[in-house]
């Protein structure tokens, strides 16, 4: 697996705004600290999907990753999940609360969807919302689900173009 890297050039230089460095990454290591620090930190993404009437549909997601995928965590039958099925293909951003001139937008595929009620992989969907809840809101297992029921869905998106804008170091 590999994916493009591009590198916005930050205001105040030749080319502002515009993609300066492009490198190719095979793990999400390959990423500056300072943006692998998005996906580390609780920072809540804004993920892209398309509904069926071709409308773009934008909502929060947590996320975390395991250096290869970034995983999503989301319950099964919401509008987002119909959209992830549907239409795979998926951007997110991830902006620094500190900072606005410091983010990464996140092209990829979700290449697998695990259902927690899966006999042989459900509980990785469960043990990763439990995760992102100890993450976010420091407590485990995930306190917020819908008292009526709900199953949880993982799913792990396979990046393919890393887009990061920010002073590196800074």
């Amino acid at each position: 697996m590999s994916f493009e890297i591009a590198d916005v050039i930050p205001p105040v230089n030749e080319r502002a705004f515009t993609i300066g460095e492009r490198t190719t990454g095979t793990s999400l290591r390959d990423l500056p600290a300072v943006h692998l620090a998005l996906l580390d930190e609780p920072v809540t993404a804004a993920v892209a999907t398309v509904s069926a009437d071709g409308t773009a549909q934008l909502t929060p997601n947590w996320v975390n990753h395991d250096g290869t995928h970034i995983y999503l965590n989301s319950v099964r039958g919401r509008l987002k999940d119909r959209n992830y099925r549907a239409r795979p293909n998926v951007v997110m951003m991830l902006l620094n609360p500190k900072n606005p001139y410091h983010w990464i937008t996140i092209y990829g595929t979700i290449e697998q969807f695990i259902e927690e009620d899966d006999p042989v992989q459900g509980h990785l969907a469960t043990e990763s919302i439990d995760a992102l809840s100890q993450s976010y809101l420091g407590a485990s297992p995930y306190p917020l689900r819908d008292p009526g029921g709900e199953v949880r869905v993982l799913y792990k998106v396979r990046p393919t173009r890393i887009i990061t804008f920010g002073p590196v170091g800074g």
